[in-house]
C-alpha cells in the first residue's frame, strides 16, 4: 500500500485524516487530502436525480462554504508534518470526484457517514462503487490505529471473497484475525472454516467462528462480536444484498456503514 486518498467533511471530525496519516507512517505510503464537495454542488446534484437537496435551511453562503473548506484542509495540513502529503482541489469538487480520483489510489479513507453535519451516504457511495478500490471509514473520535485485532465477517459471496485481496496489505499485518459467519446470513459458498484455513496458508494467525444471532440483526451481531474480540477492525464486502433493498429494509452493509463503533474495511 503506497498511496491513499483521504476526505474529511468538516474540520470537527478529523478522525480520518488522523487514521490516514498514521497509515500513511505505517505502509511508507503517500498521502493526499481531498477537496471536499460544496454543500452547493451537492445541492444540484441531487436536484438533478430529481431529489430533494440532503441539506436543511438552503444553501451555505460561498463565504462559508470557502472557511469550511479552508479549516477542513488546516486540519488535514495539521496531521502530515514529515509525511508525502499534499492537498488536492479538485477540478470536479462534485460527489462523483472521490469515485473517479480514487482509482489511482489503493486505499480510500474518510469519515463515517450519516445525516448532516456528517458526510452524506452518497459521497461515501461514489467511492466504494466508483473507485474500484477498499474504503476505510472511520468513526469520529476514533483515534487508535487500526489492523492489529481483526474481523472478518464471512458471509460466502463474492463480494466477500474480493474483500480478502483487496484487504490483503491490512490482513498480512494482523497480529490475530477471526472469520465470522452467522446463522442465517449467508450464500451458498465456502464456510468460514474454509476461509480461515486458506488465509493461515499466507502465514496468518486466523480462526473461524460460526454463530447464531438470536434476536439481534446479523449487523448488531458482528458489531457485539469485534467488540468482545477486543477487534479494532472490520473487514466487509459490501452490499451481498441491493443498495435499494438495504436503504428500503436495512442490512448488514448499511448497519455497518452508519453505526459501527470501529472502522470498518469496505470493498465492493
Amino acid at each position: 500500500m503506497k498511496s491513499i486518498l483521504t476526505m474529511a467533511w468538516t474540520a470537527e471530525d478529523p478522525a480520518a485524516f488522523e487514521l490516514a496519516a498514521k497509515m500513511a507512517r505505517t505502509f511508507n505510503a503517500r498521502l493526499v487530502g481531498l477537496e471536499p464537495p460544496s454543500y452547493g454542488v451537492m445541492s444540484m446534484a441531487w436536484a438533478d436525480a430529481g431529489m430533494g437537496a440532503p441539506i436543511g435551511g438552503g444553501l451555505a453562503e460561498d463565504a462559508e462554504e470557502r472557511q469550511r473548506v479552508a479549516a477542513v484542509r488546516q486540519a488535514f495540513e495539521q496531521r502530515t508534518a514529515g509525511l508525502q502529503a499534499e492537498w488536492r482541489a479538485a477540478d470536479d469538487s462534485g460527489p462523483t470526484a472521490i469515485g473517479v480520483i480514487g482509482r489511482a489510489y489503493d486505499l480510500i479513507v474518510m469519515p463515517q457517514p450519516g445525516a448532516l453535519p456528517k458526510m452524506p451516504e452518497s459521497v461515501f457511495e461514489t467511492a466504494l462503487f466508483d473507485s474500484g478500490r477498499p474504503v476505510l471509514v472511520v468513526p469520529a473520535g476514533f483515534n487508535g490505529m487500526v489492523g492489529k485485532r481483526i474481523l472478518f465477517p464471512w458471509n460466502g459471496s463474492t463480494e466477500s471473497a474480493r474483500a480478502i485481496s483487496l484487504a490483503m496489505p491490512v490482513l498480512s499485518r494482523a497480529e490475530t484475525i477471526e472469520v465470522l459467519s452467522i446463522e442465517g446470513a449467508l450464500v451458498p459458498g465456502p464456510s468460514a472454516a474454509e476461509i480461515a484455513e486458506s488465509l493461515v496458508r499466507h502465514g496468518l494467525n486466523v480462526t473461524s467462528q460460526h454463530i447464531k444471532p438470536g434476536s439481534k440483526t446479523a449487523g448488531q451481531a458482528i458489531v457485539d462480536r469485534a467488540v468482545a474480540l477486543g477487534a479494532d477492525l472490520i473487514v466487509k464486502g459490501a452490499y451481498t444484498q441491493s443498495r435499494l433493498r438495504q436503504m428500503i429494509f436495512g442490512g448488514v452493509t448499511r448497519h455497518l456503514i452508519l453505526s459501527s463503533p470501529m472502522p470498518v474495511l469496505f470493498s465492493f
